[in-house]
This record gives structure tokens, C-alpha cells and sequence, in this order.
């Protein structure tokens, strides 16, 4: 009887956490701005769980790979694009301030702390846009 009541505490507990990771996500989708003087323009765009955009410093990249990591606070978002002349990884925190706001610290060629920090990494502000994300054909 204890074993039985241990594996559905086991099941419902892992259901509920992966039933929170798709509402996380889901509450990602959209075109997200950066909020900064340093980059006019720049965006985020989670347009579903297969195509995700970034555009920054005037270029635009459609992300190769991607990994959320909701079970972390704040999470961990980790990435590779493609430059011109590289494929580069990334890692990154996110958390969302408001639910239009999050704030992202993205980490190039260095460790990703457990939480934000000052010490390393580019910490970005977005604000969610209330236009629709563009469809981007494949590359």
C-alpha cells in the first residue's frame, strides 16, 4: 500500500511539473522587444515550439537549437545560432518580471551563474509586442 501511494504521488507530481513547463512556454510565445538604447529593433520571437527568432544588432537569426530548463529559477534558456562565419552556443537566464516583461541575461563563452548576475553576461530587458509575430521561411 505505501508503495503504491509513493508511485502516484511520484506520477502526479511529474505530470503536474511537465504540465508547467508547456504552460511556461506557451506564455513565451510571441514577439518579445528588447527594451535598451543599445539595440533599437532587437526582438525575440517564440513563434512555436519548433521556430524561434532572434534579432539583434541588426541581424537575424533563426536558432538552430534550443533547450528551456523551467524547473530552474530563473530558468535556463540555451541556444545555438548560426553567424555568418560560425555556429556560436549561448546560455542564458531568463525570468519574467510582469506578463509582459522578462528580464535575460545571455552568457557568450562563459558559465552561466545559478542566478543573474553582474559579474559576466549582457542582462536585456523585453517587453512583449502586441503585433504578431512574422513567419520565417526555413534557411
Amino acid at each position: 500500500m505505501k508503495k503504491i501511494l509513493i508511485v502516484m504521488a511520484a506520477t502526479l507530481i511529474f505530470n503536474v511539473a511537465g504540465v508547467s513547463q508547456v504552460k511556461k512556454f506557451q506564455q513565451m510565445i510571441g514577439s518579445w522587444e528588447i527594451v535598451s538604447s543599445q539595440d533599437p529593433g532587437g526582438k525575440l520571437e517564440i513563434i512555436d515550439s519548433s521556430t524561434i527568432v532572434i534579432r539583434f544588432m541588426g541581424e537575424e537569426k533563426k536558432l538552430l537549437q534550443y533547450k528551456f530548463d523551467f524547473s530552474k529559477s530563473p530558468f535556463w534558456f540555451d541556444f545555438t545560432a548560426k553567424d555568418s562565419a560560425s555556429v556560436s552556443n549561448f546560455k542564458s537566464l531568463i525570468e519574467f518580471v510582469n506578463d509582459d516583461t522578462m528580464r535575460w541575461q545571455i552568457f557568450i563563452d562563459e558559465e552561466r551563474p545559478d542566478h543573474f548576475s553582474s559579474e559576466g553576461g549582457e542582462v536585456l530587458y523585453l517587453k512583449r509586442s502586441t503585433a504578431k509575430p512574422a513567419v520565417i521561411a526555413a534557411n
